[in-house]
């Protein structure tokens, strides 16, 4: 008896007592693609520009990677 599951890699690197076996072959996965905006309302938007910056930048990369994420 064998339980398989299907998810999002960086969902299932935190779960403790599962063996992840790869990602889908490219032609049947479905690649998620978050975007980020700043509101024209935003009380602080030089913070938050800043912050996009960052998370868009090389520093971020590494740490998306470990989670399971393909940085853009």
């Amino acid at each position: 008896d064998v339980a398989l599951g299907f998810q999002q890699l960086s969902e299932l690197l935190g779960v403790p007592g599962i063996d992840v076996l790869g990602p889908l072959p490219p032609e049947i996965q479905h690649v998620t693609v978050f975007a980020a905006a700043v509101s024209v309302s935003c009380a602080q938007p030089d913070a938050a520009r800043a912050l996009l910056d960052f998370l868009a930048g090389a520093d971020a990369a590494a740490c998306k990677r470990q989670h399971g994420m393909e940085p853009a």
